[in-house]
């Protein structure tokens, strides 16, 4: 990009350079679980992260085409509240469905009213309890560190209706409640080696050796007679 523009920058770069904050890959792992559900590929093709031709994506998208509908959209869209350093994060994301606009005149609300049934099965299920981090040590991809709470609490937007191109089709809109626990995203923390305090830069290291040595007395006391070096790998289970 020439200078006049400014420097480029990206999330992927943002996270070489530091630790993203708690629930930076919340929305784009939410695209994943859903795009690992053969029926919601059926509906919407295949997901791919980063990719601009296709039908799903992880931002307040307004250039969709009717040719791609329906699409869906998830994005981060009302304040984020902070309690305290070692409260909780409560933040909202919002999921927008564009339909076709060809839907038949009973289909108009019955569609999109269906789908909003489907996302509620969605949350409730192992697809979205995969998500929760109930143990900073416990690894799965789509585990999402630090949260504590997802999709139990859903806003949905009846009758809704969207531009696309220069049709208005009936929209699916739903605002999804999530609340990320930070003092578990602080031990998150710890176990990627970084601290609290220095966030930006990996200054821990596992421990994986403790050496010493046994020092043996007489009875009473007295001088050292015997000295018996030792040491043992550390594993964390």
């Amino acid at each position: 990009m020439s200078a006049e523009f400014g420097q480029r920058a990206s999330e992927a770069q943002l996270d070489a350079w530091f630790l993203t904050g708690p629930g930076s890959d919340l929305v784009v792992k939410t695209l994943k679980q859903m795009a690992s559900i053969p029926a919601f590929v059926k509906l919407f093709g295949p997901y791919t992260p980063g990719k601009d031709e296709q039908r799903w994506a992880d931002y307040q998208r307004m250039d969709w085409s009717i040719r791609q509908t329906p699409c869906i959209a998830l994005f981060e869209n009302q304040s984020e509240e902070k309690d305290t350093d070692n409260g909780f994060l409560n933040g909202t994301v919002t999921m927008q469905v564009f339909w076709p606009a060809n839907l038949r005149r009973s289909d108009l609300a019955r569609v999109p009213a269906a789908f909003k049934g489907i996302v509620e099965n969605f949350f409730a299920s192992d697809y979205a309890q995969k998500m929760l981090d109930e143990l900073y040590y416990i690894e799965r991809q789509e585990k999402v560190f630090g949260l504590n709470y997802y999709g139990k609490s859903l806003t949905w937007s009846p009758n809704a209706e969207g531009l696309v191109g220069t049709e208005m089709v009936p929209v699916t809109v739903l605002d999804i409640k999530y609340r990320i626990d930070l003092r578990a995203w602080y031990r998150a923390m710890e176990y990627m080696g970084r601290t609290r305090g220095k966030p930006f830069d990996v200054t821990l290291g596992d421990l994986d050796l403790m050496s010493g040595v046994y020092q043996g007395l007489e009875k009473k006391g007295g001088s050292v007679k015997v000295e018996v070096p030792d040491q043992f790998t550390v594993t964390n289970p």
